[in-house]
């Protein structure tokens, strides 16, 4: 786990300094307090009318765009759709922004076209934010859909040169990146207190005891517990398999002073009893039995043949028996014992076995006695010590040694010394990374003290296997074998040991807790991302707002009360449109003409309580309807239909009736333009139901198309008017005829009213004709004829000409309902004759 914390550790530190550092920097330098991302200043000229960006740069909703600007010239700046700046500049040379980089770097391309003066922009009204008069900055939220920026001199001239700086306020982006900046923080000091954390300190065993110094070698911890064999695990080790003081396996020793062994004492605190004497008479007596002089190490075990032969046996150190030589009880310090290979001859007699058991009787004795001779053994006390701290197992160390190595029950925890090890010293020297010898009957000489309480334990005692050594010896045995069975019990694989499950438990919370935090802070980041334009298709926008519609009239009231107090058609042409502007240039003729002293002017009106319908557009020209009361009329209302031909032209009436008060006029919410479908849903066509209508007003309320409109007060006075006409004129004696005809003119407009009727807007042009008497002349004399005609003879006919203009309402065929007419508004706009 130690690899994965390091990991773990480096990636929050790097991760954790980047972090900080952009969070820093974004937000004490980028952004600021005000949440708001500032460009530099830039300069942008260009020779055409406008700089204008491309929509693709504002392609996300919800910050507040700020744009300041200021160059020589009085500058405008204002944001608009996409299709109303597109048609604004259509044809037009201009330079278009089309990439940004931070800090303040713009692409640009130029746009040829033609360099006329264009309407200034600060008189339209699409701009969805503009700056102010004086001022030359704009502050907007941007919302969703295609928009661009634009920047043009004040007056609509070409040559524009601006510095530009442009902001970008996001809310709550200044606590973002100071979230940022503390995550960072965290992660790095979370980071860096996983590189810098050490492993804790094990604790130090308890209750060990020291292997006697026998060697140059420092004491090390042993424990009883694994002396047993196991033929699955393999070979125990009975020291640890580090040297305390060695760093490698491979390094050299350091070389320590010589330190005499320490002799464990036995079991019972009561010594021993000195077996000299016995041992020389029974050596003495044996011998001469024997007849032969025992040569071989102390620490083998010899037995003779029945024919009397003298074995010989590879030891330690030789000496003989005759001699008296003393056989020391530990070697050299600088000596390597080796140990003897037990060779066993057995006999079938019992003689040869008591000669074996004699001669290595009396071997033992000659170092009894000399032990003896040398005064009584002492006894040493164990010296108790704290014990080092573990050694972790070596790196070329098998998966079982590693194991095993790691339990603390192979270190000595809760080991008791019961005898020396290994017996002797050839044991004593071995290597501390030597596995023990697996214990068993006549292996070695280790075991002529551990098992003399066997057979090979005769001479010992006279009974025979009764040695009162052998039964303590035996126990001591059993519960070394009961010990490493529960040693076996208690080791657990490293994946399932307490500090391996501690460590990945804690590996997993931490890894847990970042997961999480970064999710938050993703999560909250994502919230603070300004979401993306959903719009991909071209925009579709209101006309008009409504309060851009009501300026929209009360500047018509304005200028057309002006208009007509001076019958000024100039005027006129800036607030209307054909075919009511025919009309009232007509109007106006015919008033100059009979009032030309100006004593019979209009008085002045207005149009009161306007309710707008205004459908969506994609693409210009636009329209909206408006349905208002008129100041100097109370019986009637206006209904008329406002016109914008393309994105640089003032709105204009173009449709204008006055139905009576009492006529019903449909509801404007939710007006729109028609489609095939809903065209396909009315009970005629509006072209078609143009045509009957002119047929109907030509044949009069007997011609077949009548019973397809219902009757209206509007319908009814004109039919009356003209039958009244016709009649009084066919009284005349120089009038041989009088002739009435209707036609459809110019295309109908039709909208679709919110229960799916039709309301439609139509012009009709009239010409009465009057067919002069053969022989006869006739020419006008008075009334409105004479502002177009006057005193001219014609001597074949005379002809008055109409524009009407019709407001009239197309059911749906479900409904069965006839075509309604709403208002019939005639206008004499021309006269003459042949």
């Amino acid at each position: 786990m130690r690899f994965a914390r390091i990991t773990l550790g480096l990636l929050l530190a790097l991760s954790g300094l980047v972090a900080t550092v952009a969070g820093a920097v974004a937000a004490f330098w980028l952004v600021g307090p005000d949440n708001t991302i500032t460009t530099p200043q830039r300069e942008l000229a260009g020779k055409g009318l406008a700089l204008v960006s491309s929509p693709e740069l504002l392609d996300r909703h919800g910050p507040t765009l700020h744009v300041s600007v200021s160059g020589d010239k009085p500058l405008f700046v204002g944001v608009a759709q996409d299709l109303d700046v597109r048609d604004y500049l259509a044809g037009v040379a201009h330079t278009q922004v089309t990439r940004f980089g931070l800090p303040a770097t713009f692409g640009t391309e130029e746009v040829r076209g033609r360099t006329n003066k264009l309407t200034p922009p600060g008189e339209l009204d699409w701009w969805v934010a503009q700056s102010a008069a004086g001022a030359q900055s704009l502050s907007w939220p941007v919302q969703d859909g295609r928009y661009d920026v634009v920047v043009m001199n004040a007056d609509g001239t070409p040559a524009v040169g601006a510095q530009v700086t442009f902001g970008l306020q996001v809310h709550r982006l200044f606590g973002l990146c100071l979230l940022v900046l503390g995550a960072g923080v965290l992660a790095l000091a979370f980071g860096v207190a996983l590189l810098r954390r050490r492993r804790p300190a094990r604790d130090e065993v308890s209750d060990t005891r020291e292997i006697p110094v026998i060697n140059t070698r420092i004491p090390a911890l042993a424990s009883a517990e694994l002396a047993e064999y196991d033929e699955e695990l393999g070979p125990a080790y009975r020291v640890s398999p580090f040297h305390p003081d060695r760093v490698s396996p491979f390094a050299p020793l350091p070389e320590q002073e010589e330190e005499p062994a320490e002799v464990e004492p036995a079991a019972e605190p009561t010594a021993l009893p000195t077996p000299a004497a016995t041992t020389t008479a029974a050596s003495a007596t044996t011998a001469t039995a024997a007849g032969s002089t025992p040569t071989g190490a102390a620490a083998s075990t010899t037995t003779a043949s029945a024919a009397g032969s003298t074995p010989t046996g590879a030891a330690a150190s030789t000496a003989s028996a005759e001699a008296g030589a003393p056989i020391p009880a530990t070697g050299s310090a600088n000596s390597t014992p080796a140990r003897a290979a037990a060779s066993t001859s057995t006999s079938g007699s019992a003689s040869a076995a008591t000669a074996g058991a004699a001669a290595s009787t009396s071997a033992t004795g000659a170092a009894a006695s000399a032990a003896s001779a040398a005064g009584p053994a002492r006894l040493q006390p164990v010296v108790a010590r704290s014990a080092p701290a573990v050694p972790a197992a070596p790196m070329f160390m098998s998966a079982a040694a590693v194991q095993r190595a790691k339990a603390p029950v192979l270190i000595g925890a809760g080991a008791r010394h019961e005898e020396p090890p290994y017996g002797g010293n050839g044991d004593a020297a071995a290597r501390y990374d030597e596995p023990a010898r697996p214990e068993r009957a006549g292996a070695g000489a280790r075991h002529e003290r551990s098992v003399s309480g066997g057979q090979g334990g005769a001479a010992n005692s006279s009974r025979g296997g009764e040695s009162p050594y052998g039964e303590q010896v035996g126990g001591r045995s059993a519960a070394r074998m009961a010990k490493a069975a529960r040693v076996d019990e208690e080791i657990v694989p490293l994946a399932e040991s307490p500090e391996y499950v501690k460590s990945d438990e804690a590996v997993r919370r931490t890894a847990a807790l970042l997961a999480s935090g970064a999710l938050l802070l993703t999560t909250t980041s994502c919230g603070l991302l300004p979401p993306k334009n959903s719009l991909t298709v071209p925009d579709a926008r209101p006309a008009v707002t409504l309060a851009d519609a009501q300026a929209v009239v009360q500047r018509y009231n304005q200028l057309n009360n002006q208009a007509n107090r001076t019958r000024d058609s100039k005027i006129s042409a800036t607030i209307e449109g054909n075919p009511t502007l025919a009309q009232t240039q007509a109007g106006f003729a015919i008033g100059r003409k009979l009032d030309a002293a100006g004593k019979e002017v209009p008085k002045p009106f207005s149009y009161t309580n306007p309710q707008i319908g205004a459908p969506q557009f994609a693409s210009y020209p636009m329209r909206f309807v408006v349905s208002s009361g008129v100041s100097d009329a109370p019986g009637s209302r206006q209904l008329g239909v406002w016109q914008r031909q393309n994105a640089g032209a003032p709105w204009l009436l173009t449709r204008s009736v006055y139905p009576a008060k009492t006529t019903p006029v449909p509801s404007l919410d939710g007006l729109r333009t028609p489609d095939t479908a809903d065209l396909n849903l009315l009970r005629a066509q509006p072209d078609a139901v143009a045509k009957d209508l002119a047929a109907y007003l030509t044949g009069g309320v007997k011609a077949p198309q009548a019973k397809s409109f219902a009757a209206s007060p509007s319908l009814k006075s004109l039919l009356d008017l003209r039958a009244k006409t016709a009649a009084s004129d066919t009284a005349e004696p120089y009038i041989a005829s009088v002739n009435d005809a209707f036609l459809p003119s110019g295309t109908p407009l039709s909208f679709i009213t919110s229960n799916g009727d039709a309301l439609v807007f139509l012009s009709l042009t009239e010409q009465y004709l009057q067919r002069v008497e053969p022989g006869s002349n006739a020419y006008w004399t008075s009334g409105e004829a004479t502002a177009f005609s006057r005193m001219v003879k014609y001597t074949q006919s005379l002809h008055q000409d109409y524009l009407h203009q019709v407001a009239l309402v197309i059911p749906t065929k479900e409904s069965g309902k006839q075509v309604q007419v709403l208002s019939v508004d005639p206008q004499l706009v021309g006269a003459g004759g042949v």
